[in-house]
């Protein structure tokens, strides 16, 4: 009886540690061929985040914004609340593209958003209550001409170098 235990054992303990094997090779197979299908996937998705958060920044870049928004009927305070809610509205257009970013990045783009509209808000206080929508417009051009940090160019550099990273 152990002369045919002994054997059967060797025969099934071979058996087992070779189907074992091709069944984790398989497994790792399939596991990388997931991977890299799921990669192919999010790149265009990806690549598409950081080209509308380009286009965001470059919306609420001031300069642009008021050029794009000026109206002389109005009010300085009805220009900057619509200067504000202009950028405000782009952002939560694109809110849903951070998944797809790193997370510096993402702080990068609220940081320039955060920074449009204190320079809206600290421009619009020396605003008297007769001043009209040109002359915060000019307020606002003149800040960003003198100011040496301009958040909104920082955050599409680092985009731009992100980009170079991840692809």
């Amino acid at each position: 009886m152990v002369q045919f235990v002994i054997p059967a054992a060797v025969v099934f303990l071979v058996t087992y540690f070779t189907l074992k094997k091709m069944l984790d090779d398989d497994f790792r197979r399939k596991k990388l061929e997931l991977e890299s299908k799921r990669s192919t996937d999010l790149t265009p998705m990806k690549l598409q985040a950081y080209e509308r958060l380009t286009i965001l920044l470059e919306r609420i870049r001031l300069d642009n914004l008021v050029m794009r928004l000026a109206d002389p009927n109005l009010s300085a305070t009805e220009f900057k609340h619509r200067l504000s809610g202009n950028i405000n509205e782009e952002f939560n257009h694109n809110v849903s593209q951070q998944i797809y970013i790193s997370d510096q990045a993402w702080i990068m783009v609220k940081a320039a958003k955060e920074d449009a509209l204190n320079i809206i808000n600290h421009c619009y206080k020396d605003m008297s209550e007769f001043s009209k929508s040109t002359d915060l417009g000019k307020s606002i051009l003149s800040e960003v001409i003198d100011r040496k940090n301009d958040l909104v160019a920082q955050a599409i550099l680092f985009l731009k170098k992100e980009i170079d990273l991840v692809f």
